[in-house]
């Protein structure tokens, strides 16, 4: 079987039941839609398991791309030595990181072993923007937030990071005729009273997985592309 989950957000307990749940073994494929890391406490705990798993597929997060940018300045003023601060760019992309819940990514990136921080560091930076994938009769596009300027007859890879990892779509988005879009980034919640108990969100071929994994109201939603059947811890 194929699966989907977005927006782990360092819920490393939702995620290793989530499997459970699923009875996910090496006959099936998971794909994680980005944002494993940040806001919750084991985001690194969570990408490490997912890098040593040949059929665990990670594309790149919005919270990805922020973590390498901030990460990337981190440890060149480390090189540099104590005497040099972090140049203005870098300090923009570690506060922009901070502002966003990367404090807690931090300390758990640092607890981790030297060889396993090259795991994650190699994993996180081969992060693909987007997926195309065929399960049972249907095809799907699967991205982390969505795709920004959207127009049916524009291939894939014109598309910037940019309008993949940071858009979010409007309830009402129509993608694709004959195949499903499906995406994380924006919380259910956000779409509609009719998604305040934190269920995966249908409009005709848009799917959005992200149920809110780390907030309070939230849950860790799975979905089985083979089957379209859902699963929530």
């Amino acid at each position: 079987m194929t699966y989907a989950i977005s927006d782990i957000h360092g819920c490393y307990d939702k995620y290793t039941e989530m499997l459970q749940t699923i009875n996910f073994s090496s006959e099936d494929t998971l794909y994680i839609l980005g944002d494993m890391i940040d806001r919750g406490p084991d985001g690194f705990k969570i990408m490490l398991d997912a890098a040593q798993r040949p059929n665990v597929v990670g594309l790149m997060g919005n919270h990805e791309a922020m973590a390498i940018e901030a990460l990337a300045g981190l440890m060149q003023a480390a090189e540099r030595g104590d005497d040099v601060p972090l140049y203005a760019e870098e300090a923009d992309a570690v506060e922009l990181w901070f502002y966003n819940g990367g404090g807690v990514s931090l300390t758990d990136f640092l607890g981790l072993q030297e060889d396993q921080i090259r795991i994650v560091w190699e994993y996180m930076n081969n992060m693909p923007l987007y997926r195309e994938v065929s399960a049972g009769d249907r095809q799907f596009v699967l991205v982390h937030g969505g795709l920004g300027s959207f127009d049916e007859t524009r291939p894939l890879d014109h598309y910037t990071p940019h309008e993949i990892l940071w858009h979010r779509p409007a309830p009402d988005t129509v993608y694709y005729a004959n195949k499903y879009t499906v995406f994380g980034h924006t919380p259910v919640q956000l779409l509609g009273t009719e998604n305040a108990n934190a269920a995966i969100y249908h409009r005709g071929k848009a799917i959005d997985i992200d149920c809110g994994c780390v907030f309070p109201n939230g849950r860790l939603g799975c979905l089985c592309l083979d089957t379209m059947e859902e699963f929530y811890v």
